[in-house]
């Protein structure tokens, strides 16, 4: 009368899908497992059905545990040992189970990870293509994901891999007049397509990496322009590219490909400023900082006059946050970072700190706080006031909304049902 029946062992593993820790994925398997042993040994007649697979591969799908993956081979096994066949559900839980280890592990398992999502992704289409009735059909999730995890690979052939699955989504999501075919909702590409495209290109090893990441981002915007709201461009997708300039570096010693390299990642700031819904943030120009620094030789006149026109921008847009400031300060010269910086920087609590027009467009909402200058007239300034040093000085008024800040974060985690 206490045994155990299937709807209370689904019941557990659907409570361990909605778990939030790194045990989560565990310990649904060791359900599973004490399930079907005690199945095999005779002693209960409940038999896992595709439902209690399917809870247990998508714990596993929202681990980020970078082993987790290892066990997807035994757990699909163990389901045909069962006459059961996995469903497009069971496939895509898989392989983004596979893409999550692939993308935190190290190389040497991200490689091997990376080429069991490919491998799952072949299983998939030939199962489609031997049974018409087949409810297996990959999608655009599952095109996605597998695009992700060959971004961990880091080279060439998996980057061009990459685009040919995004040529394939673009042509079965396209409608061909002419051959009548096409059209597959279910293809349509999305940003994550692109962008994951994008970070193929930029971490492999091909010398013209730069421009082949330049490349699917226009892609992008075209699709995004032909309709597809999926495919809308962010500014991530611009920062992926400049990302891909700046790891030129690491392809290629000539100094042709690093200055073409850096023109395009300074073009694609430019374009973003000309751009309504994707404006440039404090990002960019730490990126676009950072790119020029990898580029251009350290030290020389060419990189430090680079260096200098960039963070000129981005004080005239507002936009210098402690990391740009930090990021100039390490890669410009004592005088330089003096001239551009320090010389003419306003004092504020008799410490030396950054014009307010500097960080106008951070974000920050309008905290005022009183005071009286020199000349005994009454000023308001804008928190938080950074230093010329890169440091926060603090202020009443400032202390009190990260105070706030706090307290509506642990308030949010309480009615999520987190811990207080």
């Amino acid at each position: 009368e206490m045994e155990p029946t299937l709807e209370d062992g689904k019941m557990v593993l659907e409570a361990w899908t909605r778990a939030i820790n790194k045990h989560t994925a565990r310990r649904a398997q060791t359900v599973l497992s004490t399930m079907e042993k005690l199945h095999a040994s005779k002693k209960t007649t409940v038999k896992p059905d595709l439902e209690c697979y399917r809870h247990v591969l998508l714990a596993m799908s929202r681990s980020r545990v970078p082993t987790v993956g290892h066990n997807i081979p035994r757990l699909l096994k163990s389901m045909e040992d069962n006459q059961l066949s996995p469903d497009t559900f069971c496939f895509d839980a898989a392989i983004e189970t596979l893409k999550n280890c692939a993308r935190h592990s190290k190389s040497d398992d991200a490689e091997k990870y990376a080429r069991a999502t490919e491998g799952m992704l072949l299983r998939m289409e030939l199962q489609r293509e031997r049974d018409s009735e087949s409810v297996i059909e990959p999608s655009a999730v599952t095109y996605t994901n597998v695009i992700q995890a060959l971004a961990a690979r880091k080279t060439a052939k998996a980057a061009e891999r990459a685009g040919e699955l995004l040529t394939k989504m673009e042509k079965e999501y396209a409608w061909d007049e002419e051959d009548e075919e096409g059209g597959n909702e279910s293809m349509r590409p999305t940003r994550d397509s692109y962008v994951g495209v994008i970070h193929a290109h930029g971490n492999s090893d091909a010398e013209d990496k730069y421009a082949r990441a330049n490349d699917i981002l226009q892609r992008m915007i075209a699709q995004h322009a032909g309709g597809n709201e999926e495919a809308r461009p962010d500014v991530c997708s611009f920062h992926a590219v400049i990302r891909a300039c700046s790891r030129t570096v690491e392809a290629t010693s000539s100094p042709e490909k690093h200055r073409e390299a850096l023109l395009l990642a300074i073009s694609t700031v430019q374009h973003m400023k000309k751009s309504e819904s994707h404006r440039p943030n404090a990002k960019s120009y730490l990126l676009l900082l950072q790119c020029c620094a990898n580029l251009l030789p350290s030290g020389s006149v060419e990189c430090e006059k680079a260096l200098s026109s960039i963070f000129r921008s981005c004080r005239k847009d507002g936009l210098v946050n402690r990391q740009v400031l930090k990021q100039f300060q390490s890669t410009v010269s004592t005088e330089a970072y003096h001239r551009e910086v320090v010389r003419d920087a306003p004092t504020y609590d008799g410490i030396k700190s950054l014009p307010e027009t500097w960080t106008r467009s951070l974000g920050y909402r309008p905290r005022t706080r009183s005071g009286t200058d020199g000349d005994g007239m009454v000023t308001e300034k804008r928190n938080p006031i950074i230093s010329v040093g890169g440091e926060v000085i603090g202020s009443t008024a400032y202390n009190d909304h990260r105070m706030r800040r706090r307290w509506e974060k642990k308030n949010q985690k309480v009615l999520q049902g987190g811990r207080s």
